[in-house]
């Protein structure tokens, strides 16, 4: 039996999932693409099915999230920043452990959406359920690492990338590392 807190992380890890394998296929089929992989499509999850038949998404979304990573990386920087391809450790380890291919639902409705932008953005807009994100081209701050366990900062990161595929730009949000202590 799960605790309220084993409960929340996996929520929050399977939202992680979902959310990066969405913005993962947009990212591939945008006009141009916001990085050059082939894993999230059919034909790449197909392949990565025959090496890796119970993990394959997670193996395609950790194989595409890498360049998702750096083309984020160059957008907003790698020093006091996370954004959805690079959080911290321990919210790394909990994705890295969650069963996504127990999400048949989801996994059906994704592999059926691949190839459609349209059909993606209407997935992404049900994780985002915020309307009227202000959020124009590039980087996008939207708070502190203190938010990153906060449900509602994962529906504000859905809803950025929402708007940026859109409108056919790229957008880029993330979150500042918040420094404690007293200042010498």
């Amino acid at each position: 039996m799960r605790t309220g807190h084993q409960q929340n992380a996996l929520t929050l890890s399977l939202s992680l999932l979902r959310l990066r394998a969405l913005v993962l296929a947009l990212g591939e089929s945008a006009s141009p693409d916001w990085w050059k992989t082939g894993f999230m499509s059919e034909t790449g999850l197909r392949f990565l099915e025959r090496i890796y038949p119970r993990t394959f998404l997670h193996a395609a979304v950790r194989s595409a999230g890498k360049a998702a990573s750096d083309t984020h990386d160059r957008a907003v920087g790698r020093v006091g920043v996370y954004h959805l391809f690079r959080l911290p450790g321990y919210l790394e380890a909990e994705i890295g452990h969650t069963p996504f291919e127990s999400e048949r639902d989801f996994v059906s409705s994704f592999r059926i959406a691949l190839g459609q932008p349209n059909k993606l953005l209407e997935l992404l807009a049900q994780l985002s359920r915020r309307s009227g994100m202000d959020a124009g081209p590039g980087a996008k701050r939207l708070g502190t690492d203190k938010e990153l366990t906060d449900p509602a900062s994962y529906e504000k990161i859905a809803a950025v990338y929402h708007h940026a595929f859109s409108e056919g730009k790229p957008g880029f949000p993330y979150f500042t590392i918040e420094h404690t202590g007293s200042g010498g």
